[in-house]
């Protein structure tokens, strides 16, 4: 099948989606309570991880993935100039992260380390500021300038791939159509708001638990950084079902489909961050790779 009738046979699909999710959407909403909600998202999304994770971690080899992009970023030129864009921004921000780290809290922490462990202290506060450093800037790129370019990239790649009527077609696929409930509506305070509440508590308790974890010498980043793997893995794939145009709950439900996949692809994809200034080459040689991954999987879907 070509890319252009799987993006007619997915837009009829998509359509006949959004109907059905639009319907279904209504029904759940209507009569129900936070808690069966959350139950039934719960069993669904327990469903996947419980039949797919052990297969996609150890039997689907995505790891393998990030060092293919790594190397098809050295030996294709063309793929530089966004990517050599991204880098230099990374650069700026590594330098300037460090130079704030090293002169306002480095010293705090030397003091006790040199004080505790004596000379063997000096070089594990050193190590522990630039891991610390490196990974900071990383999710601050990840945030402020990866979204400008990661886009380009990833359609770059897919195009050079033999992709570019998937993209063409991709882009005039209808937009699907968000629900949005009222906060005037009893499901608001029901089901969306409890909903919020939570997720921004698991955020916030997420965020200081890592940030606790990454303050123990050496080895806290480095488990900050496999702990993130899954999220890592999905973010670098996550365009491909932006381009197919799926709704934000079936992205979601994606997510936990594939998680081993995507968990297996993030510790790969973290090691290479892992490495102190490697990062300006291997954040957008992980993109790349999640392209050459999406590659693959369109070209299955043709056979």
């Amino acid at each position: 099948m070509s890319d252009a009738h799987e993006l007619a046979a997915l837009n009829v699909r998509h359509k006949a989606g959004i109907n059905q999710n639009s319907q279904e959407t209504t029904e759940a909403f209507a009569g129900t309570t936070f808690i069966s909600v959350l139950a039934d998202k719960f069993r669904r999304r327990f469903g996947f991880v419980r039949t797919g994770f052990l297969p996609g971690l150890f039997v689907d080899q995505t790891y393998v993935y990030p060092l293919l992009g790594f190397f098809k970023f050295l030996v294709t030129p063309s793929f530089w100039l966004y990517s050599l864009v991204l880098a230099f921004c990374f650069a700026c921000i590594f330098v300037t992260v460090a130079a704030l780290y090293y002169f306002f809290i480095l010293p705090i922490i030397l003091v006790w380390a040199v004080a505790t462990l004596g000379p063997i202290g000096f070089v594990i506060v050193h190590i522990q500021w630039l891991l610390q450093s490196n990974a900071l800037a990383i999710t601050l790129t990840n945030i402020l300038i990866a979204p400008v370019f990661a886009n380009s990239i990833f359609d770059a790649v897919l195009a050079k791939l033999g992709h570019a009527e998937f993209l063409e077609n991709a882009k005039k696929l209808p937009v699907t159509p968000s629900k949005v409930i009222s906060w005037k509506s009893l499901d608001y305070w029901l089901i969306v708001l409890p909903g919020k509440i939570i997720t921004l508590k698991i955020k916030i308790a997420t965020t200081i638990f890592l940030s606790l974890l990454s303050l123990i010498p050496v080895i806290g980043p480095t488990l900050v950084n496999q702990l993130l793997s899954p999220k890592r893995g999905f973010s670098y794939s996550r365009r491909l079902y932006v381009l197919k145009n799926l709704s934000s709950g079936q992205i979601k439900d994606k997510f936990y489909e594939h998680l081993g996949q995507y968990t297996a692809f993030g510790m790969m994809a973290g090691l290479l961050e892992l490495i102190p200034v490697m990062s300006i080459i291997t954040i957008p040689s992980n993109l790349i790779a999640g392209a050459l991954w999406a590659s693959n999987e369109l070209n299955k879907n043709q056979t």
